[in-house]
This record gives C-alpha cells, structure tokens and sequence, in this order.
C-alpha cells in the first residue's frame, strides 16, 4: 500500500515540475506578442520586420527540436530541459539591455534557441511516467499549465510595463524566471527517480525509426497541426496592432491579450475533455469553424464589444490544439516519444513561425484587415482534412 502512495506521490512531483517548467516556457514564449508594439515603435520597424522577429523566434524553436531531442537520448531530457529555462530567461535578460535590430534578432534565438526542447522532453518524460494510466489527465494538465503561464506572466509584464517601462519589466521578469527554474531544478533532482533515459532502458531505438505506429493518422494530425498554429501565431503577431488600429490605448492591450489567454486556458482544458465525450473529429470540426468566425468577429466588432469576444476567441483559437496534442502520444511508440515528439513540433512550430513573416509581407503590402481575414479562412482548410483523422491503434 505504501509503494503505490510512494509511486502516486512521485508521479504527483514529476507532473508539478514539469507543468511549472512549461508554464514559465510558455509564458515567456506568449510575452514576445505584447512586447512586439513596444519594439516596433521604438525602432521604427515595418509589419514585414515584426513578422521576420517574431518568425526568427519561432524558428529558432523548430529547427532545434529534433538535435536537442536527439541530443536529450544522449545527455538526459531532465538536463536539456533545466538548461533551456535558463537560457530563456537569458535571452530574454539580453533583451532587456540590448538596442539595434540585429541585437534584438540574435537575442530572440538565442532565448528560443536553447529552450527548444522543452515542450517534446516534458512531454515524452510525463507520457512515459503514466504509461499506465492517468496520461490524458496529466498531459492535460500539462497543457493547462502552460496555458495558464500565458495568462499570469504576460499579466505581470503589462504591469510592471506600465510601472517601469518595458526593458525595466523584462530584465526584472529575466531574473524571476532565473530564480524559479533554480527552485524547480533542486525538486525535480531532489524527486527525479521515475525519470529514466530511455537510453538506459532495454528497448533500444533504432536511429532512422521516429516511432510512428500509424502515418495515416499522423500525416492528418500534423496537417491539421499546421494549419492550425500558422493561423494562431499570424494572429497573436498582429492582433495587438490591430486593436491599436481601432482605438484601444498601448495601455490597455496586455489586458486585452491577458483576456485572450485566458479564454485560451480554459479551452485547452475544455476541449480535451469534450473530446473524450463527443470524439476528435466533431471537436476538431467545431473549434475551427468557430475560430474562423470569431476571428471575423475581431474585424467587425465595435471596440467595446472586443472585449467581450476576445475570451471567446482565445476558448476557441487553443481548444483544438489540445485535441490533437493528447492524440500524439498514443501514435508514437514509447520508447521513441522524445524524437516523434520533437519531429511533430519541428514541423508545427516550424511552419508557424514562418507564418508571420508571410502575413507580414502581406500586410505591408494589402493591409492589416486583409491579413486577419486571411488568417480566418486559411482555418477552414482544416474542416474537409479532419475527416482523414482515425483512431490510432491501441499499444
């Protein structure tokens, strides 16, 4: 009885970390969308440079998830990991101090660059604790977590940005970051038994073999995937100056991204759950629709009425993501998670970050209101895909 409490309590410590690790991740990662308006009026910069900053920082994230992965199988996960909080923080500490375009560019890569792998490790590690049981429940909460770090930390920054400016509240965010991932690096080595490299275990993964059970159900995941992230991160690149375009103060636009990552936690909380009830087809279906209209939504709407939509939008903009998320790990075979999972993020965060220097281009050239109407029904390409997704086959 007390080996099953102790097993419990370990799992119960590895989900905590972990879901601390990404929601400092992610809320860091959010909080270069409310600092994009501040950096462009500083420096004068055109929509296609905003894209190009903001797509360099996704990048930067995709094109180091399978090296960091593989390098993961090598080293540890748990340290790939611990080091990459650092050197987000880090990156965003450099931020804070440094003045020209290039500087600012290099400074991104750097802080996305070295935290690529945080999303792919954390969950291949938390997958393969509850390979029994409980994996949905705890990659949702997983996911939540990071949700909710999009909500707590781009919050903070609005206020410490209104208190001291934004280099001021970036470099003091920095050095919290610092100090938490120090605090949550003691606990996970502290309680870091059930974390095993698969390296070490028995089942050995041949070096060409990224673990996919069914390429059917994945192909049409990751298209979906795609699709789905390049319309979310063109989006939150230029929704901040579009609401600027309608008359909301600089003010008050970290208070409107707040509301959007919020409705954005609870629709990536909701939608896992409601598509244990109504299935992955009928949710994928539902989110994106209702994305394309809310997204339309933020074009018509008076400004007083973008506040109330925005929630919405936020529920419905995130609600699919974690439909698909929670499918992956059910696709690719245990002992090759770390890999499949940086192969599907490489790809997905790949393709969002060149979203946005497309859009940008597009905006610079058509205008900011053609760009979000683009956003809006690029999402619709998901709806005929989404009759391809199947279930995948049991282990």
């Amino acid at each position: 009885m007390s080996s099953r409490s102790d097993e419990k309590g370990k799992k119960a410590r590895s989900l905590f970390s972990f879901s601390a690790f990404h929601f400092l991740d992610d809320g860091f990662t959010d909080s270069i969308y409310l600092l994009l308006p501040f950096i462009a009026v500083e420096l004068d910069l055109s929509f296609s440079q905003v894209g190009l900053l903001k797509g360099v920082f996704s990048g930067s994230m995709s094109l180091l998830q399978v090296p960091l992965s593989l390098l993961a199988e090598k080293i540890g996960e748990l340290i790939v990991i611990v080091a990459g909080t650092f050197g987000l923080a880090g990156g965003f500490l450099i931020l804070s101090r440094v003045y020209t375009f290039p500087t600012i560019l290099l400074s991104l890569i750097f802080a996305k660059g070295t935290a690529a792998g945080q999303h792919g490790l954390s969950s291949s590690l938390l997958s393969r604790v509850f390979e029994i049981s409980g994996r949905r429940a705890a990659m949702g909460t997983y996911n939540f977590s990071g949700d909710i770090g999009k909500v707590c930390i781009p919050f903070l920054l609005t206020m410490m940005i209104n208190w001291w400016g934004w280099r001021e509240a970036v470099l003091f965010l920095s050095i919290g970051g610092m100090a938490a991932g120090a605090g949550l690096l003691v606990m996970v080595r502290k309680h870091s038994s059930p974390l095993k490299n698969p390296s070490r275990e028995k089942v050995i993964v041949k070096r060409s073999d990224w673990g996919i059970r069914d390429s059917k159900s994945f192909s049409a995941l990751l298209t979906i995937g795609v699709i789905d992230i390049t319309t979310r991160t063109a989006l939150l690149t230029f929704l901040p100056f579009l609401l600027l375009k309608k008359g909301i103060p600089t003010i008050q636009i970290g208070f409107a991204l707040t509301l959007l990552f919020a409705g954005g936690a609870v629709g990536k909380l909701s939608c896992g759950v409601l598509a244990e009830w109504f299935g992955v087809i009928p949710m994928v279906i539902g989110t994106e629709a209702l994305t394309s209209v809310g997204i339309l939504c933020l074009i018509w709407f008076s400004p007083s009425m973008i506040w109330i939509i925005l929630p919405f939008v936020g529920m419905v903009l995130n609600g699919t993501s974690s439909v698909l998320y929670a499918t992956v790990a059910e696709i690719i075979s245990p002992m090759a998670r770390s890999r499949g999972y940086g192969l599907y993020y490489a790809i997905t965060l790949g393709s969002g970050a060149i979203s946005p220097m497309i859009y940008g281009l597009l905006t610079d050239f058509l205008g900011l209101s053609v760009t979000i109407i683009s956003t809006a029904l690029m999402v619709l390409l998901t709806l005929p895909l989404s009759q391809h997704l199947s279930k995948p086959p049991k282990a």
